[in-house]
C-alpha cells in the first residue's frame, strides 16, 4: 500500500509543478496564538493522560484480584494487552488471526478477555470490536473487512492531485460504514468495558503538534452515550486511519489528525516505568498478593521484514523501494522496542512478562496494490491465513529480533561461547 501512495504522491508532486500558482488549500480553524498555547500544554496533558491510565490498570487488576479470590484462586492474575498494528488492506489478516483465534482451545492461549487494546490505522479500526471479545463482535469486522471493495476509497476525479484538494481520495463510503459499524451498541458496549476499567487505546498523530497522539476511547463512549452524539468518537478512530495525503485529514477541536502509521506502526499506551509502578502500588495496596503476570499479544498486519528484490535504476524506483524498506524497517523496530521494553518491567516487578507476536509469515506475497487501495480477493485470502494461523497456538512467535546488530533482518539466537574458544 505504501508504494502504490508513494507512486501517487510522486505523480502528484510532479503534477502540482505545472499547476499555475495563486490557488490555496482550505483555511483552518486554529490560529497561531492558539498552537503556541497547546504546544505549551501538550506536556502537561500528557502527563495528566498516563496518571489517569497508569490509575486505570491498577483498579483494573485489583477487580481482577478480587474475582479471582472470590472463585477461590490463589494464583497471580493475568493481564492481557492486545497490540494491533497499522497495514491498510492486510488488517484483513489481523481480523483472521481473531477469528481463529477465538477457536482455539489450547490451554494457555485461548482468546483472553483484553485488559489494554490498542489501535494504530487498520489496528484501530479493529479494536473496538476486539475489545468487547465476543463471537458477534467479531463476525461484524470480518463483514467490514471482507466488504472492503474500490468504492471505499475512490480518487477524486481526474484533478485528484490539485495541491487544494484535501486528499487524493474520497472515503465517504468508508466513514459511512464504519460509522454505521461503530453503532451505539458497540459504543455502549466500549462504555462498559471502560466501567470495568479496561482501556481502549487509538494511536492518530496531532499533525499541527508534530507528535503522536493517544485517543482514550473509554471515557468517549461514556460521553457519547449520555449526550447521543458519537461524533467525537467516530472521528478519533477515523483520524487513526487517515492515511496521510491519500484520505482527508481529521479536524477535531481544531486540530488536525492523521494516520497514527506516521509516527509508530503499534504502541502500548504506558512506558515501562509507569507500569512497573502500577504493580508495586498493587502490591502495597494488598499485601501477600502474588505479583500479576503481564501477556503481551502482538498482531503485526504485514511482513516484518520488506521482502528482497531488485530495484531499478531510476529515481522512482529507489524511492518506492526506499519508503518500503523504511516503513518495514519502522515496524521492526517498534517491535523490538516492545520486546526490549517488555523484558525491562519483568525484571523490575521481579516476574517475565510474556511478549508474543504473529506475523504474515515472510513466503506469502503480499502484493502492493495498483490501482486500489482494498483488493477483495486478496484480503479474503489473508483472512483465512490469519484464521489457519490464530487457531494454532504455534503461530505465536516469542524469539527476540534484530535491529539490535545493524543491517540485520535475523531472529536472534544465544551467543555460542563454547565454539569460540580458537578465536583471537
Amino acid at each position: 500500500m505504501r508504494r502504490f501512495l508513494l507512486i501517487f504522491a510522486l505523480t502528484a508532486g510532479a503534477a502540482c509543478c505545472l499547476v499555475t500558482a495563486g490557488c490555496s488549500s482550505p483555511v483552518r480553524t486554529m490560529d497561531k496564538d492558539t498552537l503556541d498555547r497547546r504546544v505549551a500544554e501538550h506536556e502537561q496533558r500528557v502527563l495528566d493522560q498516563r496518571d489517569r491510565l497508569a490509575w486505570r490498570l491498577l483498579r483494573r487488576i485489583e477487580r481482577l484480584h478480587a474475582a479471582q479470590q472470590s472463585a477461590g484462586h490463589e494464583g497471580p492474575v493475568d493481564v492481557n494487552v492486545l497490540l494491533l498494528s497499522s497495514g491498510g488492506q492486510y488488517g484483513a489478516f489481523g481480523v483472521g488471526v481473531l477469528s481463529g483465534w477465538s477457536e482455539s482451545e489450547a490451554p494457555d492461549y485461548m482468546l483472553p478477555s483484553f485488559d489494554i487494546v490498542t489501535g494504530v490505522s487498520t489496528g484501530a479500526m479493529i479494536a473496538p470490536f476486539a475489545m468487547t471479545g465476543e463471537d458477534y463482535s467479531i463476525r461484524r469486522i470480518t463483514e467490514l473487512f471482507g466488504q472492503a471493495d474500490a468504492s471505499f476509497a475512490r480518487l477524486r476525479g481526474a484533478l485528484f492531485f490539485l495541491p487544494w484538494r484535501t486528499s487524493l481520495f474520497d472515503t465517504r463510503v468508508l466513514r459511512d460504514r464504519i460509522e454505521s459499524e461503530v453503532d451505539e451498541a458497540t459504543v455502549e458496549k466500549i462504555a462498559r468495558a471502560h466501567a470495568a476499567d479496561q482501556s481502549l487505546l487509538i494511536g492518530a498523530v496531532d499533525l499541527d503538534l508534530g507528535r503522536f497522539h493517544v485517543w482514550d476511547m473509554g471515557p468517549m463512549a461514556v460521553d457519547a452515550m449520555a449526550t447521543g452524539d458519537h461524533t467525537m468518537l467516530h472521528n478519533a478512530l477515523i483520524s487513526s486511519a487517515s492515511i496521510p495525503g491519500a484520505f482527508p485529514a481529521v479536524e477535531i477541536d481544531g486540530v488536525l489528525y492523521a494516520d497514527g502509521a506516521a509516527a509508530l506502526a503499534t504502541f502500548l499506551g504506558l512506558d515501562g516505568d509507569a507500569v512497573r509502578q502500577v504493580v508495586h502500588a498493587f502490591e502495597a495496596r494488598n499485601p501477600g498478593a502474588p505479583t500479576p503476570r503481564l501477556r503481551m499479544w502482538m498482531i503485526v498486519n504485514g511482513h516484518i521484514d520488506a521482502p528482497a528484490e531488485l530495484a531499478d535504476l531510476g529515481w522512482t524506483s529507489v524511492a518506492v523501494r526506499s519508503a518500503s524498506v523504511l516503513s518495514r524497517y519502522s515496524l521492526r523496530t517498534t517491535l523490538r522496542q516492545m520486546q526490549l521494553g517488555a523484558a525491562l518491567i519483568g525484571r523490575d516487578i521481579g516476574v517475565p512478562v510474556d511478549f508474543r507476536y504473529i506475523s504474515v509469515p515472510e513466503n506469502v506475497e503480499l502484493p502492493e496494490p495498483t490501482n486500489r487501495l482494498f483488493d477483495q480477493a486478496f484480503m479474503a485470502e489473508l483472512h483465512e491465513l490469519g484464521a489457519r494461523m490464530g487457531r494454532d497456538p504455534a503461530s505465536w512467535r516469542t524469539e527476540a529480533i534484530a535491529p539490535d546488530i545493524p543491517g540485520s533482518s535475523i531472529l536472534l539466537r544465544d551467543v555460542r561461547f563454547d565454539a569460540m574458544d580458537d578465536i583471537r
